[in-house]
């Protein structure tokens, strides 16, 4: 062992040593998230209940044009477990979605089926996302009939795009 450490060749600069402004930032970091935590009361929660609701006046096709709540429901729905044209919210529904678990024509969020689907997890004809399924897939995880992955993983039907690409069937 000690003939094997004197042949690998010693360093030529010796090693970086960590910049002083680091343990600043970092301390005052800290400092601040274990100061102002405690100030920002993270128990309090939103409450969506009937004190909360609202729903407007004006009506398109028989639906409000913006409703607010627990469950709305209008052209733009804004709330826990919206539905319509426009949902945003925990669990959206509508032609354009955008929230947590999004489903519909476009769907934005964490997971997202959609036509196309933008999100952590995309399922839809065109995903976009971490892990993305679909026609056209693109992401770090692709699986779809012509998968784009840059630098992750890509399983393709016809086509596959990645450091690590496989033709499923074939």
């Amino acid at each position: 062992m000690k003939g094997f450490q004197e042949s690998v060749p010693k360093p030529s600069i010796p090693p970086e040593t960590p910049k002083p402004w680091f343990r600043w930032f970092w301390g005052l970091y800290f400092f601040l998230l274990l100061g102002l935590l405690p100030l920002t009361r993270p128990w309090s929660s939103v409450n969506l209940n009937g004190t909360r609701e609202y729903e407007s006046q004006m009506r398109i096709a028989g639906m409000p044009v913006i409703a607010v709540g627990a469950h709305p429901h209008a052209v733009i729905a804004v709330g826990g477990r919206p539905t319509g044209l426009l949902a945003i919210g925990g669990v959206a529904v509508g032609v354009v979605a955008i929230g947590g678990l999004a489903f519909g024509g476009i769907a934005l969020g964490g997971l997202s089926a959609a036509i196309f689907a933008l999100g952590g997890g995309a399922v839809g004809w065109w995903a976009v996302g971490g892990g993305a399924v679909g026609r056209y897939a693109l992401g770090g995880l692709a699986f779809g009939d012509y998968a784009y992955a840059g630098n992750g993983v890509a399983y393709g039907y016809h086509e596959a795009c990645g450091c690590q690409k496989e033709k499923l069937f074939g």
